[in-house]
């Protein structure tokens, strides 16, 4: 949706015309206007009489009657006073408002002087906290809920067809040097496109747009006949449902002209984004951004574990720490020289490590004082990047083929990669969904984008994303930051953190990627925080488990889908009682060593999951948060009840 001040004028006057008896105004073939007028007929606010006259529609009533109420209240400039060329609403100002709604009406900072000097949001006092909180007005409820209801209509030309096909494929400042201002806002109008919040400075597509966007670059275009419209991706979509024979001979000349059908009246690739573009057009588009992340050291044991593999040594515990560290030593001992800038500037974990290296001479201790394996190892079995298997007495690790994925996209630029990156890649760009300016440019530091868009590196994260399985996992200080969770992410909410971030900041900002990455919070364009559903589940779940160094590791999960397996549910309760005869069964379910499985029941015991005979009601939650992950990442509901190694 796009109304700038041209816009507002248009409507005005259309209005002033009515109100002085002419029910519509007619455009002369030069008017200067008309592209104003095209782009408010888009968006269905006109309605175009041909050839060139115009009256409001329902809609467009709908909107002067909240411009009006505007004015009426002093929260927008008068008409005359408006300044050329802004923007009332845009795709950046309705993410804004979105992004707002979601955290109920509360406006984050780096969004409020946007809403408030478009008189779209208000200064109110938290009496229980006793501070001043921004939130949105009721007209920005109101525009929000505007831009839910009205979709616009989807028309291409050659002119435009043309553009767009030539255009960057997005995350750029202007998408081609010789598209117009004029295309731009018609493609914004049409939702193809958004702009980044706060100020607009890249744009994406969106998934229609994209869709729109692959169909003209893969088929044709007429110079000047319509290239792409609704009754043209209709009569594609009666082609694919009833065949060519349901069609007439110049509709099937006409689709492979433009190159949507082959020469054997086949849909050709054009033809299928085309189709894309219809179903996207025909459903809402799911709002939900998947998101991954994993940290230079997790790369640096899943290397280890594929070395160790291809040597075919022992991968148990005591043997991975050993040559992990071995192989951190070596690298830290070349960062300096060969990144040090970045070291002094960016990186305090990095910057200890090096310094430690020097201090320290016994490596196990310096190892010990930077990272935590068994945390690592959980961190990864979070992602299904590896799986304990039993190995005679010992559990060892081997990589998962996702896993091995990893290791060979990472081989020579071991880096991290953050959820905050990839969500930039993943997010399913709509009207009412657009990234955050530093979502871009932390993708840029990563290589997830390049010159000319998305990277190799950036699709395989993406696909990541989108398809890895979860398993659950909490490590302590993830759990209390999702505990106390913040309103936002801070002053400076992304933008040149890491400039001046100390130690403790850079581990609480990953322990944030991480809970994103998971699925547990949602990190809003605008700054703000939220836990999602299973968040706000596994928050109560692991309320009596937060002095346990990992309240929740898969290991943990495996034995509750156990005994729940063996046991029987008393729902009045909510508790499953075992007896002790089934404890054997539970052993055997889990797929542990004796030993294993006694120190894994133990621990859920301290975390109050397990009783003497029961599984709680917060291990009852805990697998109820386990479900929901698997559902979310597509996952069938039957397999969460599955256990591993039967």
């Amino acid at each position: 949706m796009l109304l700038a001040s041209a816009h507002l004028i248009a409507l005005h006057e259309l209005a002033a015309k009515e109100a002085a008896g002419h029910t519509t105004h007619t455009l002369a073939e030069d008017d200067v206007q008309e592209h104003i007028y095209r782009e408010l007929e888009l968006q269905g606010l006109v309605l175009l009489e041909p050839p060139r006259a115009y009256q409001l529609s329902y809609a467009g009533r709908e909107a002067l009657d909240l411009i009006r109420a505007m004015h009426a209240e002093n929260l927008l400039p008068t008409i005359d006073r408006l300044e050329h060329n802004w923007r009332f609403l845009g795709s950046d100002i309705l993410g804004a408002l979105h992004a707002a709604t979601l955290r109920k009406g509360q406006v984050g900072p780096v969004t409020t002087d946007m809403l408030r000097a478009r008189g779209l949001a208000k200064q109110t006092q938290d009496t229980l906290e006793k501070r001043q909180l921004t939130c949105l007005n009721r007209y920005g409820e109101a525009w929000e809920d505007f831009a839910e209801r009205h979709r616009p209509r989807l028309e291409i030309y050659g002119e435009l067809a043309n553009a767009i096909r030539h255009m960057h494929p997005g995350y750029a400042q202007k998408p081609a040097a010789q598209m117009t201002a004029g295309q731009l806002a018609l493609m914004e109008a049409m939702n193809l496109l958004v702009w980044s919040v706060p100020e607009g400075d890249n744009y994406v597509l969106t998934a229609l747009g994209q869709a729109v966007y692959d169909a003209l670059r893969k088929g044709g275009y007429s110079p000047l006949d319509v290239v792409l419209d609704e009754p043209l991706l209709q009569v594609l979509a009666e082609l694919v449902d009833k065949g060519s024979a349901a069609l007439a001979s110049e509709q099937i000349a006409s689709l492979q002209l433009l190159g949507y059908v082959d020469a054997d009246e086949k849909l050709s690739e054009a033809g299928y984004a085309a189709l894309r573009a219809y179903s996207l057009l025909q459903r809402d588009v799911p709002e939900k951004t998947h998101t991954f992340a994993i940290t230079e050291p997790e790369v640096e044991l899943l290397t280890t574990i594929d070395r160790l593999a291809q040597e075919q040594k022992p991968t148990h515990k005591e043997a991975l720490h050993r040559a992990l560290i071995d192989r951190m030593v070596k690298h830290y001992r070349s960062l300096e020289g060969r990144r040090g800038r970045m070291l002094r500037e960016k990186a305090p974990l990095k910057r200890q490590a090096v310094a430690l290296l020097e201090e320290v001479k016994e490596h196990d201790k310096w190892f010990n004082t930077n990272w935590d394996l068994e945390e690592l190892i959980v961190g990864l079995e979070a992602f299904d990047l590896l799986r304990a298997e039993m190995e005679g007495s010992k559990m060892s690790y081997r990589l998962t083929p996702t896993g091995s994925r990893i290791v060979k996209e990472q081989e020579g630029n071991t880096r991290d990669i953050s959820a905050t990156a990839v969500k930039a890649l993943t997010i399913v760009a709509t009207p009412l969904s657009v990234p955050a300016q530093w979502w871009i440019e932390q993708a840029r530091e990563e290589e997830l984008i390049g010159t000319g868009g998305i990277s190799a590196s950036g699709h395989f994260y993406a696909n990541l994303a989108n398809h890895c399985v979860r398993q659950l996992a909490l490590t302590r200080e993830e759990a209390e930051i999702l505990e106390q969770l913040p309103d936002t992410e801070g002053a400076s909410c992304g933008f040149g953190t890491s400039n001046h971030e100390g130690l403790d900041e850079e581990k609480r900002n990953w322990a944030m990627e991480k809970l994103e990455a998971r699925g547990f919070i949602n990190r809003l364009v605008d700054c703000q925080i939220i836990r999602t559903e299973a968040g706000q589940l596994l928050t109560r779940a692991v309320s009596g488990a937060m002095h346990l160094g990992h309240p929740v590791t898969p290991t943990i999960v495996r034995l509750l889908a156990a005994i729940r397996q063996a046991g029987t549910l008393y729902v009045k309760e909510r508790k499953v009682r075992i007896q002790p005869h089934q404890w054997g069964e539970v052993e055997r379910l889990t797929g542990l060593g004796e030993h294993e499985f006694r120190e894994v029941l133990h621990v859920a015991r301290m975390g109050q999951y397990v009783g003497e005979a029961t599984l709680t009601e917060a291990g009852l939650d805990l697998l109820a948060v386990h479900e929901l992950i698997h559902k979310e990442y597509g996952v069938a509901a039957a397999e969460s009840h599955q256990v591993g190694h039967q």
